[in-house]
């Protein structure tokens, strides 16, 4: 009875003991299985990276990179997009210009008279940017040229005065137009902190596209108000976030666009020197090189806001080769991994100057409205207190003169507070390049048409 027990209890421990071993054998196996899988994974990885592929998240597979092949995707997928918002507007296909009364102001900003909103914004940022006075210090007829240009965009990029302008010419429009005339917030900031000379490498400034799209918001997708207004909330939530998603579609295009085309701009740039240095060796190749960049950098530092641009955009450039160069020829990385501790540690000094000089600037907002108000109502109080007949310092009513002292102390608060803004500005404008040109480093580093040598 006993050895009877005792074979059993012996059994089940060696049933026990093998099963372990069996469970410890599987879990080997697997540990083995996934270290084969891993090291298969880096090798594929190393021969692809070799090969001059990169790894596509959308794809999940390992692809050749290519700036023209995304550029014409972009193009194609920017043609969908104009299709499809389009309101029936003629473009640019050649047809036969529409006759109208007057055409000056089409004539001023170098549109057709079939010209889309598109066009004729298009041409105005550009028009505007080279003849404001700022740009023409030495020109005395630049504000008059400045003002009829905005003259001729107010008219023209306003629907119903258009209409009016094509069918009755000028005079139609001249008070209208008069009443519009407040710089486009686009143009400003273009005016302020653009230059042609930079664009090719950074492309349009985020900052020049987020404040005209905030100043001319579409969130009611072409409704009246009293029609937003009548709609229940959940109807509303699903226009906000439909329009939401379409502008954060919109965003990633335009971004997207913007560094291609860069990254495009830099490799014809970079071209006709990597020529020469095929023919004429490399030791002639970098004199033409250096030469020719810094008669670029003279003619860039000239220009407004030249030396920041300059800084910015070397500092940007110099830290993104040297971390593409580090990880592909340092021992481990270790020349990457410095150049990208470098870049971070810039990135958070940026962040750092952003945020201060967004405190500044939310100050100087703060003061000139104060002083606004204040203003404001000292003269609703003065309105109210006395009889309507007086005027003057001791009757209720502000002259027409102290009124004109109170305007000019509002705008000379506003204008005390420009400089904050205008450095705030910047902080986001370099934080965009910087972002702007990793981005653009990094396609013209994958572009698979490029040799690496």
């Amino acid at each position: 009875m006993m050895n009877s027990k005792s074979s059993s209890s012996g059994n089940q421990d060696s049933n026990a003991f093998v099963a372990a071993g069996n469970a410890f054998g599987n879990f080997f196996n697997r540990v083995g299985k996934a270290f084969e899988e891993k090291q298969e994974e880096l090798r594929i990885a190393r021969e692809a990276k070799e090969a001059g592929k990169i790894w596509d998240n959308k794809k999940k597979e390992w692809v050749f990179y290519l700036i023209d092949e995304e550029w014409e995707e972009l193009e194609t997928k920017e043609k969908q997009l104009k299709t499809k918002g389009s309101s029936g507007a003629v473009g640019e296909d050649g047809s036969e210009e529409r006759a109208v009364k007057d055409r000056e102001y089409y004539d001023l900003l170098g549109v057709s008279t079939n010209a889309t909103a598109a066009e004729i914004k298009k041409s105005y940022y550009k028009k505007a940017r080279v003849v404001h006075p700022d740009k023409n210090p030495d020109d005395p007829e630049a504000a008059a040229k400045f003002q009829q240009l905005g003259h001729a965009y107010n008219v023209l990029s306003n629907d119903q005065l258009r209409a009016a302008y094509d069918k009755n010419g000028k005079s139609s429009t001249t008070a209208e137009e008069t009443d519009t005339t407040e710089m486009d917030a686009m143009v400003f900031f273009n005016v302020m902190f653009g230059s042609a000379l930079v664009e090719p490498y950074i492309g349009e400034l985020w900052v020049a596209q987020t404040a005209d799209s905030m100043l001319k918001d579409e969130s009611m997708a072409g409704m009246t108000p009293e029609q937003y207004e009548a709609m229940d909330e959940e109807e509303r939530n699903k226009i906000m976030e439909e329009r939401i998603a379409a502008m954060q579609e919109e965003n990633e295009f335009k971004r997207a666009k913007r560094e291609v085309k860069c990254a495009k701009n830099l490799r014809t740039r970079i071209t006709p020197f990597m020529d020469l240095f095929e023919v004429k060796g490399p030791k002639l190749a970098k004199e033409v090189f250096r030469q020719e960049v810094h008669e670029e950098a003279v003619k860039i530092a000239q220009g407004a806001q030249g030396d920041l641009y300059l800084k910015t955009i070397g500092f940007a450039l110099e830290v993104n080769a040297e971390e593409y160069l580090g990880f592909e020829s340092s021992f481990l990385g270790l020349g990457g991994h410095l150049a990208r501790t470098k870049q971070n540690a810039s990135g958070f000094g940026t962040a750092m100057g952003l945020l201060g000089a967004g405190v500044k600037a939310a100050s100087a907002g703060v003061r000139a409205m104060q002083e606004a108000e204040k203003l404001q109502k000292d003269m609703e109080e003065r309105a109210a207190g006395g009889n309507a007949g007086e005027s003057g310092e001791n009757g209720a009513m502000p002259t027409e003169e102290e009124q004109m002292k109170m305007a000019m102390g509002v705008q000379e608060s506003i204008d005390d507070s420009l400089p904050a803004f205008l450095e705030f500005a910047w902080a986001i404008n370099k934080r965009d390049i910087h972002s702007t040109l990793k981005g653009v480093c990094k396609k013209l580093f994958d572009d698979a048409s490029v040799p690496k040598e």
